[in-house]
């Protein structure tokens, strides 16, 4: 019956604890309950089941769940901003890839697309986003490769109207003989 006692004092301890971790970030909050059960579960392991006193004395050394949190709040210091991480933007990966890739001219059209709308974006990100020299990179793909699609229909073109143009059968050429 009194061990049922000291896990309830337990049980309380680490219910009042998670509740004044509340203010702290999701991550930080289930390391410091898991730190402080683990804690726990050590000083229980000393301890004779069913000595209340032993059981208050170890809470009681560990501190009130508020004093904990409050440490837990101030081992960061007051004046320090955590940076948001940043990420690479898609269009811009999209646009290198595409760049690459060409895909007949058409790979060329959509990596000048991404490749712009990436600029547009990375620069409205307020420096959360990454990828300028990506969506450099594919802008300037994108233009070889629409440079490589006009070159080779140009040539084309030119082929075509340097093949003779006649199309029929050669006509043979009759030289005048000289008469007796």
């Amino acid at each position: 019956m009194n061990n049922v006692h000291t896990d309830r004092l337990v049980e309380d301890y680490l219910m009042r604890l998670d509740a004044a971790a509340s203010v702290l970030p999701t991550v930080r909050r289930a390391e410091l309950t898991s730190e402080i059960g683990d804690h726990l579960q050590e000083g229980l392991r000393e301890i004779e089941p069913g000595d209340e006193a032993a059981v208050r004395n170890l809470l009681e050394r560990l501190g009130s769940p508020e004093e904990i949190v409050n440490a837990a709040v101030d081992a960061t210091p007051s004046g320090q901003i955590v940076a948001p991480a940043r990420a690479a933007n898609g269009y811009a990966i999209a646009s290198v890839l595409l760049g690459v890739l060409w895909i007949l001219g058409i790979g060329s059209v959509f990596a000048l697309i991404f490749g712009y709308r990436a600029h547009r974006e990375i620069k409205n990100s307020a420096g959360n986003q990454t990828g300028w020299g990506l969506a450099t990179a594919g802008i300037v793909l994108g233009w070889i490769g629409i440079a490589m699609v006009f070159l080779v229909l140009l040539g084309a073109v030119t082929l075509i109207a340097n093949s003779g143009g006649g199309g029929g059968t050669p006509v043979p050429v009759h030289t005048p003989q000289p008469s007796p």
